[in-house]
């Protein structure tokens, strides 16, 4: 597993706990959650990376 430090603004960290306490789970849980869910959005983008490097190799 990576570690990684990213700053959020005061206001998105605060919700975010909050969230996390009401959902019983933690912080980082929540997060890993969220961003999961954020890369299986946006997985076809990889795609796009893959088929550009194909044609250009």
């Amino acid at each position: 597993m990576k570690k990684v430090n990213i700053g959020l603004k005061d206001e998105i960290h605060s919700q975010a706990k909050i969230i996390s306490v009401l959902k019983k789970t933690t912080l980082q849980e929540y997060l890993q959650e969220a961003i999961e869910a954020a890369v299986r959005k946006d997985h076809a983008l990889l795609g796009k990376i893959r088929g550009e490097k194909e044609e250009s190799a």
